[in-house]
């Protein structure tokens, strides 16, 4: 197997976002509820600086050396990693259904409970 070429460096090497394209963005549509399957949306989410590289250099790695792995891009891989997370804390804190719906989320982190 041949490994891949070295890529130059970024110049943005701490870049924690990945915004994600879309045909269809600013809709008031609640999250969860009805799945398209094939739909994607545009978010911008902030990710560990080490997490993201490794992510970006397997996503980068398998959609040129190893198509049975089914990953073209970065969606494919954290798409069905938040699916899977989203389901345990549904298991864990919803009785395993499904969180209700949200129209809009609140910019920025919750602050913290005493």
């Amino acid at each position: 197997m041949t490994l891949p070429p070295e890529t130059a460096p970024d110049t943005a090497a701490e870049v924690k976002e990945i915004t994600v394209a879309t045909a269809e963005l600013d809709t008031a549509e609640a999250t969860g509820g009805d799945r398209q399957t094939g739909r994607r949306v545009q978010r911008t989410i902030n990710f560990d600086s080490e997490v993201l590289e490794r992510a970006r250099a397997a996503a980068t790695y398998l959609s040129a050396y190893e198509p049975s792995a089914e990953v073209r891009s970065l969606a494919d891989i954290v798409n069905p990693a938040v699916e899977e997370y989203v389901g345990e804390l549904e298991r864990k804190f919803n009785g395993g259904l499904p969180f209700r719906p949200v129209y809009r989320m609140q910019p920025g982190r919750p602050s913290r409970r005493a």
